[in-house]
Formats: structure tokens, sequence, C-alpha cells
């Protein structure tokens, strides 16, 4: 019921192959602690991960290795403290008003690009650790979505069909295996 699917005389339990087949597809790294990988099809083909319970994740064009890299990326931004263009934060010393923080992505925007680009902060966060902002913006012309921030040359990211959360840590993976980011 969780995924709309019901059968003829009701709902039935689920089984290792309804409504759908888990295929492994690895594990995110060696060692305790990191999820297995399944794939599975349902009108479109997904990742399941297993952390603690079973987390699904459309694939989005995304291939094994690159859901590797944003799960990289995803626990790298969790230790810099991140605070997103939503959360306000009245009261936390140190911490930029959300007028202040798009203000300092816009910045860096048109200090890579141009005073006159035209763009769209699809996320935006601002590291309280390490004092950084990070952001995926979408450029109107060219089209394109980028990642920009403090210290990081801008990036083209790619996958159109994955949540823009996903794809910022994609980026943030991949800055760190070039090393361009402390591990």
């Amino acid at each position: 019921m969780e995924f709309g699917i019901e059968s003829n005389g009701g709902t039935r339990p689920a089984t290792d192959s309804w409504p759908f087949e888990l295929t492994p597809a690895g594990r995110i790294a060696a060692g305790s602690g990191y999820p297995d990988v399944f794939t599975f099809e349902l009108e479109e083909p997904y990742y399941a991960l297993t952390i603690g319970t079973m987390h699904c994740y459309p694939v989005a064009g995304m291939s094994f290795e690159n859901l590797k890299m944003q799960f990289s990326g995803t626990g790298w931004l969790a230790i810099q403290e991140p605070i997103d263009l939503s959360t306000s934060a009245t009261g936390l010393l140190g911490i930029p008003s959300i007028p202040e923080r798009r203000e300092a992505i816009t910045a860096l925007v048109t200090t890579a690009y141009d005073t006159e680009t035209s763009f769209r902060i699809l996320e935006g966060l601002y590291l309280r650790k390490t004092i950084r902002y990070y952001a995926l913006v979408e450029l109107t012309e060219p089209h394109k979505t980028i990642i920009v921030g403090n210290g990081i040359p801008p990036l083209e990211v790619g996958f159109p069909s994955a949540s823009s959360w996903r794809r910022l840590a994609y980026a943030v993976g991949l800055y760190l295996q070039q090393g361009h980011l402390p591990k």
C-alpha cells in the first residue's frame, strides 16, 4: 500500500518477490555500519538502502558509483553542521540570518559568473563548522545547474531528475574525491 499497489483481493503481505524484487547492487563502503544497496523497478528504477530502515531513492540517472559519491558528500556535509536557507537560526550565535545567507550565495554566483547572471537557488547551505557556503543553483542562460561555494571552483552538476539535495551531496562527494575539500 505504501507504493500504491493493491492486489485484486485487497492487500497481501509483501514477500521477497512481491510487489517487487530487490536485486543486490553492492555496499556503499566496506565495513560494518555502511548500508547495503539494492535496486528494484516500480514504474521507474529505484535504489533501496538499508540504513536502519529501508530508504528508497529514484535512480534518477545515477549509477551505483554516483550514489556512493552522493553518500560520501552527505556524510561530509552532516559533519559540517549545515543550515539551509529555510531554517531560521535566530538566537544561535554567529549564524547569519536567512537574507544574509542568500546574499552570500548570490555573491558566490555573481563572482563566478557575472553580476547580470540570472539564477535560482535550488539548495543553499551555510556550514556552521567551517563558516562556508555551498549552493546548487540553476543558471537561466545558459540553462545549467552548478554548485558554487567558498574555496571551490564552480562545477556543473547533472542528474536533473534527482532531488536538489542529492545533486548537491553528489557534487560535494566529487569535490572530496578530487581533493578540493578536507576529509
